[in-house]
């Protein structure tokens, strides 16, 4: 790379870094094979996938050992922790097929954008170019929305459907029963059900494989099935769990569909494994070191609280968990299966192919326009129903200052990228479904945010003193800290808990001892007698065994003697948005005045009505679960309902 290239590029990183370091995402996608580096204190990854929004913990040089070659791109400056760089280009517009095309002052390549293809249900996924990437094109993703009960009042361009790609530009017709677009854990399932009921399917992903979460996250929720039973979790009353979930979704998601998951997702589970040599793990065991070899390994977390401010009940397994992220951990092997088993029932997997728009003849989604990685436009036909499922929006700047401006800082960690190593995760299901005719469902959207439990630990803000109690689970702390002053709270501890984090991952370093009160209240930027006070009345209550301020459990209320240890927690980061299109109990996608788009089904993430405001810790593994149950269920009604 010429130096004046690579000193713009360290330029743009150091003006984009900010000084707060934030959780990290460990990426697992396989087909990056720098991952297996993220176990160490470093990882070398390339400046084109910086500058496309990932984000690692830098020290020294950089190398990306990308799919197709090594990149010779280095950079020699130390950097901490680089969190996703959202850049703010000037719009041209290009309403053909929906490209909207960008002129990013940063750099000398233009960005194209485009309509919609993923992969993820229980994750994201991501938007790419309308043609081979070259010197001169990379895709950039933008948002797609709704004009219905949406939180911002400005209106985006993205609300314009685009010009119909014209018969004349296909270069290619394939037909099938029922379309799938995107192929993570729910399109996939969407498949296998529609294929299992007799359908001809045809899948459509951007990505040069399926796409699943590895090994961080590998946990599915589920309910007395099986594999639960087997490995001696209690069973319980399902109707209890869904009332509390409902209760901690602020009664936002569909009850129906919660329900659903309930009395299906045992058997969901027992039908995702059941193509796989399958063995359930002792506690505490780990997979062979000599690896997972075509097989799956069940890690039980049975323990759970069903009980107290914040119950959790025992609905999460992990499967095939391997912190060494091996390209085949997490759902590589039951994903496996089942293109396989769809692929013997005449199914087409059509990968590095991107979804652009959907196809409508009067008033019925009829199938969809994709493009190929050479440019060229494929018509698929749906003879009975097209499935997206398509991910989430969180890497998409504008869609989530319209639709969720509170969570709009945070920092999306889930992120995977297409076959030509763009970012994914920016809403393009979503632009498809809303141009067709669908809408969103109603807002407030949850980010899923996962922060470290804190109930033991004494939760200050910025000016020392004490303001809620800190039974809070991973989402509600997130929610305190964000409206916090500064969007900052100090959590402080005392010799008896020793040193906490609130956001794990691996760049977070457990804080040091601190001898004094005073030194302390430095940390926090605080009145070192502010801070001394606080202490004073915590230890007070927690001798008195009763927390007359706030109210928290006593059992949890430990005395804070020196050494002290402080560590400054920011609202941390996010895995996907729980926010899509609205529909009814069989997956169908409604418009804005609740009827059925004709012909269009959603799943996974690109399907709202599953949380609300929250993303709780009520059930453990519940996204992936319903992404699982949700998407058999919807291609399975494609399948036979059209």
């Amino acid at each position: 790379m010429p130096r004046t290239r690579r000193s713009t590029a360290s330029l743009y990183l150091r003006q984009r870094m900010r000084l707060r370091s934030r959780p990290l995402c460990p990426m697992s996608q396989g087909f990056v094979p720098s991952l297996s580096l993220l176990r160490a204190e470093y990882t070398h990854v390339c400046l084109s996938c910086v500058l496309r929004g990932r984000q690692y913990f830098f020290l020294g040089d950089m190398v990306c050992l990308k799919k197709g070659g090594i990149h010779s791109w280095r950079m020699t400056s130390v950097l901490r922790s680089a969190p996703k760089m959202r850049s703010r280009p000037s719009r041209q517009h290009d309403r053909k097929g929906g490209f909207m095309k960008y002129a990013d002052t940063l750099s000398r390549r233009g960005f194209l954008v485009g309509g919609a293809l993923t992969g993820c249900a229980a994750v994201g996924m991501g938007l790419a170019a309308c043609s081979p990437r070259s010197e001169d094109s990379r895709v950039k993703a933008v948002a797609s929305g709704s004009d219905r009960d949406s939180v911002n009042s400005v209106e985006p361009s993205f609300l314009t459907p685009p010009e119909p790609i014209a018969d004349d530009d296909i270069g290619e017709i394939k037909d099938a029963d029922v379309v799938i677009v995107g192929c993570g854990i729910s399109g996939m399932a969407a498949a296998r059900a529609a294929a299992d009921e007799g359908a001809k399917v045809i899948v459509v992903e951007k990505s040069p494989r399926f796409n699943c979460r590895g090994s961080m996250g590998s946990q599915i929720g589920a309910v007395n099935s099986v594999y639960q039973q087997q490995a001696g979790y209690p069973r319980f009353d399902g109707n209890e769990l869904v009332n509390r979930y409902m209760q901690d979704t602020l009664q936002m998601s569909k009850q129906s569909f919660l329900k659903y998951w309930v009395d299906h997702s045992g058997e969901d589970l027992e039908w995702f494994l059941e193509l796989c040599n399958v063995e359930i793990l002792e506690p505490g065991e780990m997979v062979p070191e000599e690896g997972i070899n075509g097989n799956v390994y069940i890690m039980t977390k049975a323990t759970a609280l069903p009980s107290g401010r914040y119950p959790v009940w025992p609905t999460a397994m992990s499967i095939n968990f391997d912190p060494s992220f091996p390209e085949d951990a997490g759902f590589f092997y039951p994903m496996q299966s089942f293109q396989s088993d769809v692929e013997s029932k005449g199914g087409e997997f059509l990968y590095a192919t991107w979804g652009r728009q959907l196809v409508q003849e009067d008033g019925r989604v009829v199938g969809l326009i994709a493009q190929t990685a050479d440019g060229n436009y494929i018509r698929v036909n749906a003879r009975k129903a097209v499935v997206l499922a398509c991910g989430d929006f969180g890497n998409n700047e504008e869609m989530m200052a319209y639709y969720a401006p509170q969570a709009s800082n945070l920092t999306c960690t889930y992120n995977c990228m297409d076959a030509n190593g763009d970012i994914c995760n920016v809403g393009e299901g979503h632009q498809m479904a809303l141009w067709a005719g669908a809408a969103m469902e109603k807002a407030p959207y949850a980010p899923m945010s996962h922060l470290t439990d804190v109930a033991d630990i004494l939760l200050v803000d910025r000016s020392g003193k004490r303001f809620v109690n800190e039974e809070l689970g991973a989402q509600s702390l997130s929610n305190v800290i964000m409206r916090c002053p500064g969007e900052v709270a100090y959590c402080i501890t005392g010799d008896a808990v020793g040193p906490k984090v609130l956001q794990p991952g691996p760049d977070a370093k457990k804080p040091d001892p601190i001898a004094t009160v005073e030194e302390a209240a430095a940390v926090v930027g605080c009145e070192a007698a502010t801070l001394q006070d606080t202490i004073d009345r915590y230890n007070e209550l927690a001798a008195a065994g009763e927390d007359r301020d706030f109210g928290k459990d006593p059992s949890k209320l430990t005395a804070i003697e020196p050494p002290y240890y402080v560590y400054e927690g920011h609202p941390g980061s996010m895995l996907v948005i729980m926010g899509g299109i609205d529909c009814d109990d069989s997956c169908r996608a409604l418009d804005k005045n609740g009827s059925a788009v004709s012909g269009l089904y959603v799943c996974g993430n690109t399907q709202g009505c599953r949380f609300g405001a929250e993303y709780p810790m009520t059930a453990p593994g519940i996204s992936h679960g319903l992404a699982l149950s949700l998407g058999r269920l919807a291609g399975a009604n494609a399948a036979t309902l059209g």
